[in-house]
């Protein structure tokens, strides 16, 4: 950049330099480099990170209670001592060790100070068994949560009855109720259920189902984050009974009022899907969500913004005051900033009442934590640092649950604030001083910086106009070598417009490199479409949330004007569902990444090292330097900081006459001339080290991306997977080669009104598919980019098959078999081929009229995968692996069937060892193999029919003769599988009988010579 200063008459420019460099008109460069990140600056940051130290450490290494106090007092003491003898430095660091030390005393007394009389530890202590109902008696803590179809109750218990023997009983329970007639509602509906009731209720409680695989999600976790030792279903409203009302706080039963009628005057004003949608955003309740709006927002990425967080509070902030941050500049009258700040406290207060209205979830209590401290700090301390903000947050939030730290929730959260304020916000006032440099007395010298990074700067930051209006005023004349495309844009008008989108790219940009590797790990997904997509998504959520609002308070006024506001909230809603449409054809848009297991994970951990690198250089970063040329009185100073130092004519020189001006203009261009040049700026360290962080930036995020897949052991293995009721087996060949047989899923049945004995109950009919409105995608808090699998209503597919592949670091199928068109084999799929590239699907018959089949077909056709049918009597060959398929024979007749005993049946035979994988045949088509006289015997048998007494014959086990037999059942068979006969037959034939319900995973491998067989549970 060049600047042009007009001739100064009558002057040589040669004295003046010579003046600028006598030492009475020495300039003063500005002070030392302080970076932002110091100590002094950001306590909490710091203070937070070794509480965060401590935390961890207790969680990964469990040091006892006895060792924690001693080593606290001792590091106390020692700060003490460097304080008194004044070693600043040390006394920090011992303090931060003594905090350390703190956290992880918290983190101890969290996990350990459990009462005895607490539902968990009576369900360890089998007191309470999943098998025997209980009567239980406590108070509701809020009413009923309406879901469809169901009613969620939050019941802190007081005592239980069980095994015929009454007791103390604390926690909370967390019951479900569907009243399935007209009859049965109006029954529940008689019973008034409200904060404060005290009820007793007869039912079966239970943990959180869990799934013993790698990559499976411990869905306790979402219990216990929400609050809940157990779960358990009432089946009938006759089941409670109501003891009166005990005593609550009313201002809270109150707030819990508010939101139940919120949510009905949401539902009564829109359709089901943008209702869903606004009780979600406004209400904090996910169950009534579309499912095709909740899998269009993940993958745009824009699923936050149905999980109320630091969007949805700043929000309803702006909406509460048009916040203003800075108070004590908006009037200058006493009354006025007295009124501003009762105001903004009442703000502050509602807010809290809103979040605790809506669940205090940990994005919602940060975001409302750190709304307090930014809004009240400045109000005090007159400054507020946003990282001190954040950081001091995180601090409250985990002194007083250390448990958080493990949340996906609150990670996702912090990482995602943390890069605003440590990324994003500094990059965007780093470029503002590049786009608005002009020569000042304090700013002499141009920026040093990349022209390109110059010319960008410029385009969004500089105003021609403004620049103009000085030019004309100043007694001095030169002109600056700006952007052209920053000139046009200004006096075009256009420059607020590209500059608003371009800071909110960089903020998106930064959120969702901060937040990738949690993404990875905890969703397996990345968008890097939702850079662009959450730049319009935040305006459509407060068009939403704020429209739907609007909708409700003007309804019972205008039926016009309400309709027209209907109007206007189902087109944002549209516009943030559908955004993702136009992009859906671009390969990485949006797409599914495998994850790391055990050790490996540190690579997760790894990637916030040059991430937190460029945080500190662009810090350290100064393109402008700051110098103070003039040893002029302090007044002037003053009179510079309060017009911000443009380029104007600052007070101290209005009134001077022309000559005096003159002279001073003089000065100013010579000291230009002939100060010297700060160039930390330019240091080829720096620009090294910003290289070196960069490249391990990109290397990282390639490897959470692309993660190396496992090389192949020259062995056959077959991973017999947990998927509750149902099946799904990966067989991996010794060169690699991939086949999933079956994909797990959920069996619909009829609703048991009554409890039944699992013992008693066989395999039921075929169902219909229940309506995807009731098939939700979350029942636990939601805190993420992605809300949590609902622990009842499963997606098996999604949360256990494809996490399984993914922990292998799998992200294609060679093939894909369905056995059969059962969906607890089949449903599954539906996720599955979504999720991966599937080379071939196979399956056996092709059903006639089935709907499990027909959606399996579809996701096939969509997904553009072949599919072949496999018949009794076909032999192929995969990497030394003979593949006989032994049933079913091919449809002859119409209507064709894939029921039991149509399953596909394979025998694997590597080397001298075989494996026969039966699907669900159940005794017709067992004698028909006997019959047919082919080969069944087997060193491994999968049970068929989950082993079931219409299965596994002793006819069929004399002709298999398998040394071991896998049963895929779930822990409890709600079917009572396996049957207790069946597995008598087994043991009398000395078979090894295992369970993937019971013992977990379990793994097949051989070479062809010998066979290692391991579970899950056993190997951890």
């Amino acid at each position: 950049m060049f600047l042009h200063t007009n001739p100064v008459s009558g002057a040589s420019l040669r004295p003046a330099v010579a003046v600028a460099r006598s030492p009475a008109f020495a300039g003063r460069r500005r002070p030392a480099f302080s970076s932002a990140l110091a100590v002094r600056r950001q306590p909490c940051l710091y203070l937070a990170a070794a509480l965060i130290t401590g935390i961890l450490l207790d969680r990964w290494l469990a040091a006892p209670g006895w060792l924690l106090a001693p080593l606290a007092v001792t590091a106390v003491a020692l700060s003490g001592r460097f304080i008194f003898v004044k070693k600043a430095t040390q006394a920090t660091l011992a303090l931060l060790v003594s905090l350390a030390v703190t956290g992880a005393w918290l983190s101890l007394q969290e996990r350990e100070n459990v009462q005895p009389t607490r539902l968990k530890r009576l369900f360890e202590a089998r007191v309470i068994t999943p098998d025997d109902p209980i009567e239980l008696t406590g108070v509701l803590l809020a009413p009923p949560e309406p879901a469809p179809g169901a009613f969620f109750h939050a019941l802190e218990a007081e005592s239980l009855r069980a095994q015929d023997t009454t007791q103390m009983a604390s926690g909370v329970a967390r019951l479900s109720i569907s009243p399935g007639d007209d009859e049965a509602r109006d029954e529940f509906k008689q019973l008034a259920l409200d904060t404060g009731s005290r009820l007793r209720v007869l039912v079966r409680l239970e943990r959180a189902r869990r799934y013993s695989n790698p990559g499976s999600p411990d869905f306790n976790d979402f219990l216990e984050r929400r609050g809940d030792d157990l779960k358990g279903t009432i089946k009938s409203p006759l089941l409670i009974e109501t003891l009166g009302k005990a005593t609550t706080n009313r201002a809270l039963a109150w707030l819990y009022r508010v939101r139940l009628r919120l949510m009905e005057a949401i539902e009564a004003r829109f359709d089901a899907k943008v209702s869903g949608t606004l009780k979600a955003m406004l209400a904090g309740n996910r169950y009534f969500l579309d499912a095709q709006v909740t899998e269009r927002l993940r993958q745009s990425a824009t699923f936050h913004t149905l999980v109320i967080a630091g969007l949805h509070i700043g929000i309803l902030a702006w909406a509460l005051l048009r916040l203003r941050w800075d108070f004590w500049r908006s009037s200058g009258k006493r009354a006025v900033q007295g009124h501003s700040i009762v105001r903004t406290l009442a703000a502050i207060l509602v807010l809290w009442a809103y979040a605790i209205m809506v669940g205090l979830a940990p994005p919602v209590v940060r975001a409302a934590t750190m709304l307090t401290i930014g809004v009240i700090g400045p109000m005090i301390f007159r400054r507020a640092a946003s990282i001190n903000t954040v950081s001091l947050a995180a601090f409250i939030m985990l002194a007083l649950k250390p448990a958080l730290v493990a949340d996906p929730g609150f990670q996702l959260s912090f990482a995602a604030v943390a890069a605003i304020v440590a990324l994003a916000l500094p990059l965007i006032d780093k470029l503002k001083q590049i786009g608005e440099w002009q020569p000042t007395s304090r700013t002499p010298h141009p920026p040093v910086c990349p022209p390109a990074v110059r010319a960008f700067a410029e385009m969004l930051f500089w105003n021609e106009r403004e620049f103009r209006r000085d030019s004309q005023r100043s007694p001095i004349r030169y002109r600056l070598e700006k952007s052209v495309v920053a000139r046009w844009l200004n006096r075009l008008r256009l420059q607020p417009l590209a500059r608003a989108f371009v800071l909110l790219v960089i903020t998106s940009t930064a959120i969702q490199l901060a937040t990738l590797p949690l993404m990875a790990v905890y969703f397996n997904r990345v968008s890097p479409i939702g850079i662009v997509l959450n730049v319009t998504a935040g305006l459509l959520t407060a068009a939403l949330m704020l429209g739907g609002l609007v909708v409700m308070a003007i309804a019972p006024l205008s039926a016009g004007l309400s309709a027209l506001g209907v109007a206007a909230v189902n087109a944002a809603h549209d516009l943030l569902v559908h955004s993702i449409v136009p992009f859906e054809g671009m390969a990485l848009a949006t797409f599914r990444v495998a994850h790391y297991e055990d050790w490996h994970a540190l690579i997760y951990a790894l990637y916030f090292v040059p991430l937190a690198g460029l945080a500190i250089l662009l810090d350290r970063w100064r393109p402008v330097d700051e110098f103070y040329p003039f040893d002029r009185p302090r007044a002037d100073d003053a009179a510079t900081r309060r017009h911000g130092d443009t380029g104007r004519e600052d007070a101290a020189t209005r009134g001077r006459g022309d000559a005096e001006k003159e002279e001073e203009a003089r000065d100013h261009a010579a000291t230009i001339a002939a100060s010297p040049r700060l160039r930390v700026s330019a240091s080829p360290s720096l620009r090294v080290a910003v290289s070196l962080c960069l490249m391990a930036l990109l290397a990282s995020m390639i490897a959470i991306i692309r993660p190396a897949t496992i090389a192949p052991t020259g062995k056959l293995a077959i991973y017999f997977l947990d998927v509750g009721q149902g099946d799904s087996a990966l067989i991996v060949f010794p060169r690699g080669t991939t086949m999933l047989i079956d994909a797990g899923g959920e069996l619909q049945i009829a609703r048991v009104t009554n409890f039944t004995k699992p013992e008693d109950v066989e395999t039921p009919g075929r169902q219909p598919a229940v309506a995807a409105s009731n098939r939700q995608a979350s029942d636990a808090d939601g805190d993420a980019d992605e809300a949590p699998i609902n622990d009842d209503g499963l997606a098996i597919g999604e949360a256990v098959v494809s996490r399984f592949l993914w922990s292998q670091r799998r992200t294609r199928l060679d093939y894909a078999l369905a056995t059969h068109a059962d969906a607890d084999h089949i449903a599954g799929f539906s996720e599955v081929m979504k999720n991966f590239h599937v080379g071939q699907g196979l399956i056996g018959h092709r059903p006639t009229d089935d709907f499990e089949y027909k959606q399996f077909a579809s996701v096939v056709r969509q997904n553009r995968i072949p599919l072949g049918s496999l018949a009794a009597g076909q032999r192929f060959d995969i990497e030394g692996v003979r593949v006989e398929v032994l049933w079913p024979p091919r449809a002859t007749s119409l209507p064709v069937t894939s029921n039991n005993d149509d399953s596909v049946v394979l025998r694997l035979v590597y080397g001298s060892v075989a494996i026969l994988l039966t699907g669900d045949i159940e005794e017709p088509a067992e004698a028909a193999l006997i019959a047919s006289g082919v080969d069944l015997h087997a060193d491994v048998l999968k049970a068929p029919h989950h082993g079931s007494k219409t299965s596994s014959t002793g006819a069929f086990l004399d002709r298999v003769r398998p040394r071991c037999a896998i049963i895929s059942v779930g822990e409890r068979s709600r079917f009572g599988h396996p049957h207790k006969i069946v597995v008598e037959r087994y043991l009398s034939h000395s078979i090894r009988l295992l369970q993937t319900g019971r013992d977990g995973m379990v793994t097949i491998d051989t070479d062809g010579r010998g066979l290692d067989v391991g579970t899950y549970r056993n190997n951890r």
